[in-house]
């Protein structure tokens, strides 16, 4: 499924919001894809980000590992355990699943969110971090509100009885309108997180009390490194092909402002994207760097547009 890229790259956003608040950071991490192809290198470059950040708050927006079958695959959930660990060491971290932590086309049986989620619970209860299921994680400056993304929205099961990775963001948008949002707190910041930015109108329209919204899944719309950085400065979130298969997909890497208020990012994750892409795509796809995102988080009401800038290191 993934393939690791040999470089790291921070990418740094600024929000000013107009209400008085104390400054957070928060880093955004994720799409580990953790699996035996996976070497400690990702650990390496997730302990560097940590250091060149110094977050107040970290949010894992899913996808930890490959496959549900890494829960039980002894090296796999050694390497999950140290990152999580790595995160609750350095700040406070919430986590959502993503649709490769509790779903897979290739085992039926996986395709029931029962067979993993009592054991991310249980993990990471253990590692000292905070799974959010259609849950808030209360902290003294930020507020974080976990979506838990069902299968409807992200698998089906075909005619003969197969099941295949399917985008359906109308199954999320009727799940989000089950939810209640009514206890909003001004005196923080509310930050709403999911794993597959599912912009519907409707969806927009109902988190647009959010400050911020993050999501992860689109590895950057598979695009190579350097020419993300391009159309981000031309306000252009499009990639070329996308995890769902989609051609062209829209909104799918950086960080923007919507127009009902609500700010915008979406982390490229920590490893390339295999098979989902055209063959000719497949082999750009692996010079994209690591990528974590920061986002500071201010109230200088005189700036009301974020603002990107970018390191790199290489290994």
């Amino acid at each position: 499924m993934s393939k690791e890229p040999n470089t790291l790259k921070v990418r740094l956003t600024r929000i000013h919001l107009s209400r008085d608040l104390p400054p957070v950071k928060v880093m955004l991490t994720g799409d580990w894809h953790i699996s035996p192809i996976v070497s400690e290198r990702q650990e390496k470059f997730l302990t560097e980000a940590i250091s060149k950040t110094h977050p107040d708050v970290i949010i894992v927006q899913g996808d930890l590992i490959d496959s549900p079958i890494e829960l039980q695959r002894e090296t796999s959930l050694k390497k999950l355990m140290r990152e999580l660990k790595l995160c609750a060491k350095a700040a406070p971290t919430a986590v959502v699943l993503g649709n490769h932590d509790y779903i897979t086309p290739i085992n039926p049986i996986e395709v029931r969110k029962e067979y993993s989620i009592p054991r991310f619970k249980a993990l990471c209860k253990k590692c000292g971090v905070h799974l959010l299921l259609d849950e808030w994680l209360e902290l003294e400056h930020i507020r974080i509100f976990g979506a838990f993304q069902n299968e409807g929205s992200l698998i089906k099961k075909t005619k003969n009885g197969r099941y295949i990775y399917y985008e359906n963001p109308r199954v999320f948008q009727d799940e989000v309108a089950k939810l209640d949002f009514s206890n909003l707190q001004p005196d923080k910041i509310n930050w709403f997180a999911a794993h597959a930015p599912f912009f519907t109108p409707k969806v927009v329209e109902m988190l647009q009390n959010f400050d911020v919204l993050s999501f992860g899944h689109t590895h950057g719309g598979i695009v190579p490194r350097g020419m993300d950085e391009t159309f981000e400065k031309l306000h252009i979130h499009g990639g070329l092909y996308s995890a769902g298969r989609r051609p062209f997909p829209r909104k799918v890497r950086g960080s923007w402002k919507e127009k009902q208020g609500s700010y915008v990012i979406i982390n490229s994750g920590m490893v390339g994207m295999q098979f989902c892409a055209p063959r000719v795509l497949q082999k750009m796809n692996f010079i994209k760097a690591a990528e974590v995102n920061l986002a500071e988080i201010s109230s200088k009401i005189e700036h009301q547009e974020t603002k990107e800038e970018s390191t790199e290191e290489e290994e």
